[in-house]
């Protein structure tokens, strides 16, 4: 016969696995992550929430409509593409030909028609190129759209996509019009020329451009710099560059620094300069401090990617594979961001290397 000693042993045991199946119950449950409360029935891949079953639906309806945004982008960009190419034939360069075929009269009317097929050619192709991006562009928005199976990196990916080609349809082609000075000045020759690209732009300080704008070269032992033309507030940018004379004191900086901050031969120090000296030194916010294992030397090849959605940047030795991040303050160094590379002693030579 049990006593109560024994009833109430049985009934702790029964107590106790009733709570074990309660907490285990529970911990297999996860709760919707809009409103805590309901347990969750769907598992979005696309940002790796559990929602309940109305939360859900309303986090599809939110994916739809930030689609049906890009969409609209994307037909406003055909528009404007269309307008550009209709404008090509009203090209203010091909204005000077006509000026000068006027004043040569049909001594040169052969030559002018000649100058005017390479210039629209050339106009021709700037477009062409971005009017095949938004081809495949428009295929996948149509075929992800109608068959739903779109989520936020393809959201993230169309839009870059959409800013891409339109600072592209932004940016007029490099072109100009070189004339012959060997000719007489009634009749100068005249024929399209495309320009190099000049990598290197503004300079402080002492320091020469050289290799139609892909060379810098410091011409004294001071602090000078060098600012590249374009600005970058969105999407990702690779930059590749050669250290093809470095001095025994080892000091060249890799960096950004805000469009809008004044040029100065110091700007390593400025307010929104981040970056990295190949002595070891990081710089962040005007200061500089030792903040990594440097090995860089003369000849390496170095890589600067800028990563604007992430709000960072990294520095790699492509012959170590060392690789250097900065996760960049936009309240201390704000969009759009301009490349800045710093030069300290006589001689010291970056060549900019084409991706």
């Amino acid at each position: 016969m049990k006593t109560n000693i024994d009833l109430l042993y049985i009934d702790c045991i029964h107590i106790c696995l009733s709570v074990t199946r309660m907490a285990s119950s529970t911990a297999k449950t996860s709760l919707c992550k809009t409103c805590n409360k309901v347990p969750s029935v769907f598992f979005c891949r696309g940002c790796q929430k559990d929602f309940c079953t109305d939360h859900a639906k309303e986090h599809r309806q939110e994916l739809s409509k930030q689609l049906d945004t890009i969409i609209v982008e994307h037909d406003q960009l055909k528009e404007n593409l269309a307008e550009s190419t209709s404008k090509s034939t009203r090209h203010p360069l091909l204005k000077e030909v006509d000026i000068w075929e006027t004043e040569s009269m049909d001594k040169i009317r052969m030559v002018a028609d000649d100058v005017r097929k390479q210039l629209l050619s050339a106009l021709d192709n700037h477009t062409t190129k971005i009017t095949e991006d938004l081809k495949h562009l428009t295929k996948e928005l149509t075929t992800d759209r109608s068959e739903k199976k779109y989520l936020e990196m393809d959201l993230k990916k169309w839009m870059e996509k959409l800013e891409k080609c339109t600072n592209e349809l932004r940016t007029s082609p490099s072109i100009n019009l070189q004339y012959d000075q060997n000719r007489t000045p009634f009749i100068r020759k005249i024929v399209v020329s495309l320009k190099k690209h000049e990598f290197f732009d503004r300079v402080a300080g002492n320091m020469r451009i050289e290799d139609n704008g892909q060379v810098i070269i410091a011409e004294s032992d001071t602090h000078s710099t060098v600012r590249c033309p374009d600005d970058y507030s969105s999407g990702q940018h690779k930059f590749r560059f050669m250290i093809e004379q470095l001095n025994k004191n080892n000091w060249i900086f890799f960096g950004i620094v805000s469009k809008n901050t004044l040029l100065h031969k110091t700007s390593c120090y400025t307010s929104t300069t981040f970056g990295w000296a190949t002595n070891g030194y990081v710089f962040l916010n005007s200061s500089g401090k030792s903040g990594f294992q440097s090995d860089i030397v003369q000849n390496d090849i170095l890589e600067l990617f800028l990563d604007c959605p992430r709000q960072k940047i990294r520095l790699t030795n492509e012959r170590t594979n060392s690789k250097h991040e900065l996760v960049i303050n936009l309240t201390e160094c704000p969009f759009p961001w301009q490349l800045y590379i710093g030069l300290c002693y006589q001689n010291d030579t970056v060549r900019y290397l084409p991706v």
